[in-house]
């Protein structure tokens, strides 16, 4: 039996990486409702999505297999040209391999690794329609995270050690060579891609942001500049301290049949 000394200096347990990411994320779902981050819940819930739902490997799309399988799913869903249904396919994979390492910045400094041999897309029939999460449950946290000891957490010296991980796992390990092999496959331009990589980063944090007390301009301006996209987008704040965004580049939704458009376009600003 422990003495009333003993238990007084015995270690405390380690807390779970995903609990500050779940707490956060069950924040963001009152606020805003829970269609931002519908798609991370699999994950950060610890259930598998469907079963025999089509999934997307980042490592194989990164080589080139299934990127024509992804658009294909765009090319369903919204019917445009190959090069709209490119983009629009990157844009969604784009955003919901940010939002986990977005989510984890912000609601701990912990920064869930988004390689592309750790993530996997699932496209389901039914909610979340879309789902992320890791092979792997890998973390980067600072030395003072309380999950500095976890066997899956990897500790960095500083932030902006982290922020330069974050942006290596993300993109030059994950999303730069998908980004290529859609370029490979379909006439549309980098910049165009790019400044949905940026519109991503700029909605994640819009939509955790309101959740955590720190600034949303200064967290999307720190990321934003972590990734060399901020020149991509502009962004504000409101009169309620909220972040509003507005790319600098088109998606290319508008020229879907229904002259649809994204409330962040820049060719029709007057448009929702």
């Amino acid at each position: 039996m422990l003495t009333a000394t003993a238990r007084r200096i015995a270690p405390q347990a380690v807390p779970e990486p995903l609990d500050a990411l779940r707490a956060v994320a069950d924040r963001v779902d009152r606020l805003a409702g829970p269609h931002p981050l519908a798609g991370l819940h699999p994950w950060l819930d610890g259930f598998a999505p469907e079963s025999d739902a089509p999934s997307f490997l980042g490592a194989d799309l990164a080589e080139g297999e299934g990127v024509e399988a992804l658009m294909g799913t765009a090319a369903a869903q919204w019917g445009g040209s190959p090069h709209a249904n490119a983009a629009l396919a990157w844009k969604t994979y784009c955003y919901w391999t940010l939002a986990p390492a977005v989510l984890g910045y912000v609601a701990a400094r912990r920064v869930p690794v988004m390689t592309a041999a750790n993530t996997v897309l699932t496209v389901a029939g039914g909610a979340p329609a879309l789902a992320v999460r890791q092979v792997r449950p890998r973390f980067l946290a600072l030395p003072h995270d309380p999950c500095a000891g976890h066997p899956h957490i990897e500790v960095v010296a500083n932030e902006q050690v982290l922020l330069d991980r974050l942006r290596a796992t993300v993109f030059e390990e994950h999303l730069g060579p998908v980004l290529e092999a859609f370029l490979a496959r379909v006439r549309v331009g980098r910049r165009t891609l790019m400044g949905s990589l940026a519109s991503g980063i700029a909605y994640a944090v819009a939509s955790v942001g309101q959740a955590v007390p720190e600034p949303d301009e200064v967290i999307a301006k720190t990321l934003l500049d972590a990734f060399d996209v901020d020149h991509l987008v502009d962004v504000a704040t409101d009169e309620e301290g909220r972040l509003v965004y507005r790319r600098r580049t088109c998606c290319l939704a508008l020229t879907i049949d229904g002259d649809r458009t994204c409330s962040t376009c820049c060719v029709r600003p007057d448009r929702p």
